[in-house]
């Protein structure tokens, strides 16, 4: 029972953090470096990458999701699901800020339909 708890809590946390943060259209992406494929369709940015999610809707997926001082950290095949694209991660910190939501990893690849 205890274990369902912490799941309703869970969820219950990423929907208030995720409700109304993000459109594919309205993202900053910053990292030290990026690799595009040839047809646009595939990038991977590396390198202290901080994405900034504005307006929208945010949708995500992982094996593990854990709370800290304010901050969502979701790690284990980490999938940020957008209107045009899905980004893939080993491990993201979503951080709330007056902007929207910032999300910080190392590497990212976003893969658009």
């Amino acid at each position: 029972m205890k274990l369902f708890k912490q799941l309703t809590i869970s969820t219950l946390l990423l929907s208030g953090l995720f409700s109304g943060c993000i459109s594919a259209n309205e993202m900053e992406i910053t990292a030290k470096s990026q690799e595009i494929s040839p047809d646009s369709k595939l990038r991977t940015y590396s390198g202290d990458v901080r994405i900034a999610f504005s307006d929208g809707n945010l949708s995500t997926k992982s094996t593990h999701a854990s709370f800290q001082k304010g901050k969502t950290v979701m790690e284990g095949d980490v999938e940020i699901i957008l209107s045009n694209a899905i980004a893939k991660t080993q491990r993201v910190t979503f951080i709330p800020s007056q902007q929207g939501i910032i999300a910080k990893m190392d590497r990212v690849t976003f893969t658009y339909y």
